[in-house]
């Protein structure tokens, strides 16, 4: 499923996400629906990496990001998290009021392609 821009900013940090996130940035397959969805890589299979939840989720992104050749950057403000990646030529944006869900939530636009705030 290929989803909206709109939809990937309604998604909750959960297992929904860290799924798309497994499948999206590490090449996982799919194992499963929803939140009993299982990844792996075709012939083992687990619950997917709390990517969107943890900070160490958060790293791991991230790293994966940057080693596909995207900067990044990160605020903290008052009222939540500010993500960027940038590629050299679009950048995507995310507001969030935890910074796994904004790191998350921007990889995934980043990911997308299509809309971006440049």
């Amino acid at each position: 499923m290929t989803y909206t821009e709109q939809q990937i900013r309604d998604m909750k940090p959960g297992p929904d996400m860290d799924i798309l996130l497994e499948v999206e940035l590490f090449g996982k397959v799919r194992g499963g629906v929803g939140r009993l969805g299982l990844v792996g890589d075709g012939r083992y299979f687990s619950y997917p990496q709390q990517l969107s939840r943890t900070w160490e989720g958060m790293g791991r992104v991230v790293e994966e990001m940057q080693r596909r050749g995207w900067s990044f950057q990160m605020q903290s403000r008052p009222e939540g998290y500010f993500m960027a990646f940038h590629d050299g030529t679009d950048t995507y944006v995310a507001y969030a009021s935890s910074a796994p869900h904004a790191v998350a939530m921007a990889a995934l636009l980043a990911l997308r392609g299509g809309e971006s705030d440049e």
